[in-house]
């Protein structure tokens, strides 16, 4: 774990501390403590300073207000049922726990300012702090014979959905990496991680979104792909806005999913494919790896490659690299 991270997490632990009580606890000198919290400062003052001594986390973006998130949702403000809290390990845990648990509830979002064991793809760590990301989760219960379509392409549609709303919202150019990651500017924007569980002939679905907004470079640095946010790309938008408009843009479009199946968006998928057309570098499940062109994503989702002259198809594996 780097230093950036460690200070980061000790912050979200302590909220308050003194300069030296945090150089203790991360066993470094003043010295280096205060030239790492420089360099996370570099552009934007993510942790303040304060002259007794101490510091602590700052906000850096608009504070997270239930009242404002239901006031951009219009008419599907009462199909949902919003919880807010400072900080918990991940919002789909706490959400499946509760399918697990007998409790679940349709409609319900559970919004975190902090995750402290986030997930994404892969299994990778999200990472997140206080005003630089956009997480939640949203339960949906769904009666197994109402997905005739199928389940699969879901997160395909999710990610439709948010470059959708970013690229309206905060009038940015976002595209999609196949599955469901959204980019811009050659790094990761926002991911999705969607979980099911089948009880009693209803498919419970938990949708994980997170969305980086403002990250300091010196976290930028840590993650194993290429990252970009909100601020990077040159907007300043109110979280509450994102997510109000994203909830309810998502709910309609998940309506009609059911009905039409992934096919009804592929035309638009296909036009937000930051890939179409191009060479790639696919590694698959098992460790292989192929190299071909994107041609197309089918009506199910999967992606299409030519590979060596050949047409194939993919339901899994992930884009790494482009070639050209």
């Amino acid at each position: 774990m780097s230093l950036a991270i460690e200070i980061f997490s000790n912050l979200q632990s302590d909220r308050t501390c003194t300069l030296k009580s945090l150089a203790v606890s991360l066993n470094v000198d003043l010295t280096t403590l205060e030239n790492e919290l420089d360099r996370i400062n570099n552009d934007i003052t993510f942790i303040e300073r304060y002259s007794d001594g101490t510091v602590a986390l700052g906000q850096v973006s608009d504070v997270l207000c239930l009242r404002k998130i239901r006031s951009n949702l219009g008419l599907a403000a009462d199909r949902f049922k919003f919880e807010l809290v400072p900080e918990t390990g991940s919002t789909n845990d706490d959400l499946l726990n509760r399918i697990r648990s007998g409790a679940a509830q349709d409609g319900a979002v559970r919004i975190s300012e902090i995750q402290t064991a986030g997930r994404g793809t892969k299994g990778r760590v999200w990472l997140s702090i206080p005003g630089g990301s956009l997480t939640f989760s949203i339960l949906r219960t769904i009666p197994a014979n109402n997905v005739e379509k199928g389940m699969a392409s879901i997160p395909l549609v999710v990610g439709l959905v948010i470059a959708r709303s970013l690229n309206k919202c905060a009038e940015v150019t976002c595209r999609l990496k196949w599955p469901n990651d959204v980019v811009a500017n050659g790094g990761k924007l926002a991911g999705v991680l969607m979980e099911s569980v089948l009880v009693n002939g209803v498919y419970h679905l938990v949708i994980g979104i997170g969305i980086n907004i403002c990250l300091p470079q010196a976290l930028i640095d840590e993650v194993d792909q290429p990252v970009v946010d909100i601020y990077r790309l040159g907007s300043v938008i109110d979280r509450n806005l994102i997510l109000g408009k994203l909830i309810e843009e998502l709910d309609f479009t998940l309506e009609r999913y059911l009905i039409e199946g992934f096919g009804y968006f592929r035309a638009e998928w296909r036009e937000l494919n930051a890939y179409q057309n191009q060479q790639i570098s696919f590694a698959l499940p098992d460790g292989e790896r192929c190299e071909g062109e994107v041609i197309d994503v089918d009506e199910n989702g999967a992606l299409v490659l030519e590979v060596a002259g050949k047409v194939k198809r993919f339901i899994s594996g992930e884009i790494q690299i482009k070639l050209r």
